[in-house]
């Protein structure tokens, strides 16, 4: 199967091209040493599967009754430790982290600025309006995410907000 963050589908077998493949009735067999994987596949794999991860929990708990926005703080929470090595440093280097991991589930970075007290970030592009649609999620259900890094910030005395605007989310940093 493949899945990218629109939906997994199962690749039609004119589709393999990970290596030498032995059709052995109707499946494929190959050596785990022909079975390759270039960085950008690797990386296509997890932004998909750390998306799914995501809004699949959010769509859970919506189901369920219970807050998804608990969710996102438990897990602030939990991971703020974690940051600990970014205590002190520019405020800007912090916005870049927090910048990545959003990039790192498959958004768009289109700008970061900033200096040692104040930093802000624009996003886009998360998550896939079809994946939402088909875990009956809205945009506002995706903007939960950003919301783990409230504690986080908290965490690191510093002041953080986000907004929406328009199909971009504005993150704002201050020490």
């Amino acid at each position: 199967m493949r899945m990218n963050a629109a939906k997994v589908t199962m690749l039609p077998e004119s589709e393999f091209s990970l290596g030498t493949w032995e059709k052995k009735g109707g499946a494929f067999v190959s050596e785990a040493t022909n079975a390759q994987f270039t960085q950008e596949e690797v990386l296509d794999q997890a932004q998909g599967n750390a998306t799914a991860f995501v809004l699949t929990a959010f769509a859970y708990l919506k189901e369920r009754g219970l807050d998804p926005d608990e969710y996102a703080a438990f897990f602030g929470r939990r991971f703020a430790p974690g940051w600990e090595n970014l205590r002190g440093r520019p405020v800007a280097e912090v916005a870049r982290v927090a910048a990545l991991n959003h990039i790192s589930v498959g958004g768009t970075l289109l700008s970061l600025s900033g200096d040692d007290t104040h930093a802000e970030v624009l996003l886009a592009e998360w998550p896939d309006d079809e994946f939402l649609s088909e875990l009956q999620l809205t945009q506002s259900d995706g903007d939960r995410l950003l919301k783990a890094f409230e504690p986080i910030m908290e965490y690191l005395s510093i002041r953080y907000a986000w907004q929406r605007e328009g199909e971009a989310v504005r993150l704002t940093f201050q020490a």
